[in-house]
């Protein structure tokens, strides 16, 4: 699984996130769907692969989990339209893009004693391990990672709601837009993205430059090679050394997938 309740907070954890903390607690996240325990894997700064969340072998998901059933769904909306199940799933399908400061970590009540087993909240005390919660409908987020995953999930659902702060467009197939491959300038605000381009990476301490597709052409031998290109620069002077770990991460995972995926950067 992509993402995993945390017991503490409550919140919904992208499994990519862990790259972030110092330190991860492998007993701290439960299934978002049926309420079982989930541990982190792959998360380590040293793993080339996506980090994910993984049960236990003896332990089943619940039987009308609707996390276990992602990849089902995920895989039916590569080949056809799965709105109705969209329209009842938190997680796959994002109405909109919420942009928070800080994530809470503790609840206020417990910030001075956390010593206190009682006063820790859990998916096991509101649902109990196996026990479904209460079904939700689509939700925000506030990582622009899970929208542009949808999107490339369901190529047949691109008509479904998504509110963007800052962004004309009231559907993921207005808000979004693929860049041509004619170099030219796009004064309207959308969701851009485009095929990864695998020349080096540049960086610094200061920016790092990642090449995109963009016009192509045939040298002398014949073979097409590109031209102009589409460069995305991100000025990481003030980021944490996790932070710009995240980012190599994303791109190293990207190209992990390459011979089955086609990359795209957003």
């Amino acid at each position: 699984m992509e993402s995993a309740r945390d017991k503490r907070t409550r919140e919904i954890v992208e499994a990519e996130d862990l790259w972030l903390l110092d330190s991860v607690d492998t007993e701290g996240y439960v299934c978002w769907g049926c309420g079982i325990t989930m541990h982190p894997a792959a998360w380590e700064k040293d793993k080339k692969v996506r980090a994910y969340f993984k049960k236990k072998r003896h332990i089943q998901h619940h039987h009308e989990c609707d996390a276990d059933a992602e990849s089902t769904v995920i895989r039916q909306g590569q080949k056809e339209s799965v709105r109705n199940i969209l329209d009842s799933a938190p997680g796959l399908m994002p109405s909109g893009l919420k942009l928070i400061e800080q994530r809470p970590v503790v609840e206020p009540s417990i910030a001075g004693d956390e010593s206190k087993s009682s006063s820790t909240r859990s998916a096991s005390s509101a649902s109990g391990e196996g026990n479904s919660p209460e079904r939700q409908s689509r939700r925000q987020v506030n990582a622009i990672r899970n929208i542009c995953r949808a999107f490339i999930r369901f190529p047949y659902d691109r008509g479904i709601s998504l509110n963007v702060p800052g962004i004309k467009g009231q559907t993921y197939s207005e808000v979004f837009k693929k860049l041509q491959s004619k170099i030219q300038p796009y004064p309207e605000p959308k969701i851009f993205y485009a095929e990864l381009l695998w020349n080096k990476f540049v960086e610094d301490d200061e920016k790092l430059i990642i090449p995109l597709s963009g016009e192509w052409a045939e040298d002398e031998s014949g073979k097409r090679k590109p031209s102009r290109s589409y460069q995305i620069h991100i000025n990481w002077a003030g980021w944490s050394k996790a932070k710009r770990t995240v980012v190599r991460k994303e791109l190293e995972a990207a190209l992990v997938n390459r011979p089955v995926l086609v990359p795209y950067t957003f």
